[in-house]
């Protein structure tokens, strides 16, 4: 078994409440998503992009598609010193790559690293197929007005009920652009509430200027939005991509 990955890294985490903890990005190739304020390349590569050295801008290249065992040695390199909280398992789409991490998770875990899993949050079996080896969940409920594809709020409920019903602690992101609609958003905090439970966490990110597009919302809109969505569900916070402030990767 062999997956691509894109990247390899030490950071801190820049978005969400785990927001300034140190991670171990490791990044999976390919997306069955095509979101127009994506700003990550999910491409397949010959190689996979590593810094060893955290910070440093210094990337080894090692040859794509990887196995279990070889992911192992790079994660262990990169994690050398035992300073990461958390390994994150981020992409791209990670859960489009379920068979990999079925047999990849097990051997991260047993090394004693927590798992952190960010997910489109929509593809609720492949979620139950690995949960088990999950700690934190990071999921998206993506809205039409935001993303211009067609929302799959069905998919979320059932992928949020999924962490609840095995006790994951999970959150759920919301990115919002200026061209969010108001309607779509708090339908999708009722459903969020009904799936989840209203002690939810919501985190609302501001969406950053893409290729594709540069409706980057307003403060004004900001606010308006988390006084509606914390009429539905009482914990929601205002989480921008605090990375990119930072210029880290």
């Amino acid at each position: 078994m062999k997956t691509y990955l894109s990247e390899i890294f030490s950071s801190i985490q820049g978005e969400g409440p785990y927001v300034g903890e140190r991670h171990l990005f490791v990044r999976f190739s390919g997306c069955h998503r095509d979101c127009v304020y994506c700003d990550t390349n999910n491409d397949r590569t010959e190689t996979v992009l590593v810094e060893k050295e955290p910070g440093s801008g210094n990337f080894e290249q090692v040859p794509n598609p990887l196995t279990p065992a070889q992911l192992m040695e790079l994660v262990r390199a990169v994690d050398s010193c035992g300073t990461n909280r958390r390994v994150s398992i981020t992409g791209g789409a990670p859960l489009a790559q379920v068979h990999f991490l079925r047999e990849w998770l097990p051997l991260l875990v047993g090394d004693g690293h927590s798992v952190y899993l960010e997910s489109a949050g929509d593809l609720p079996l492949q979620l139950k197929s690995i949960i088990e080896w999950i700690d934190v969940v990071s999921m998206d409920v993506k809205l039409s007005s935001v993303t211009h594809e067609k929302n799959t709020f069905p998919a979320h409920w059932q992928f949020l009920k999924t962490c609840r019903d095995f006790d994951v602690d999970v959150f759920v992101k919301l990115v919002l652009s200026a061209e969010t609609h108001e309607g779509e958003l708090m339908e999708a905090a009722k459903g969020i509430r009904k799936a989840g439970g209203e002690d939810t966490l919501v985190v609302i990110q501001p969406m950053t200027k893409a290729e594709r597009t540069d409706a980057v919302p307003s403060g004004a809109q900001l606010l308006r939005w988390q006084d509606k969505v914390s009429s539905v569900l009482p914990n929601v916070r205002v989480i921008p991509q605090t990375h990119k402030m930072m210029e880290m990767l």
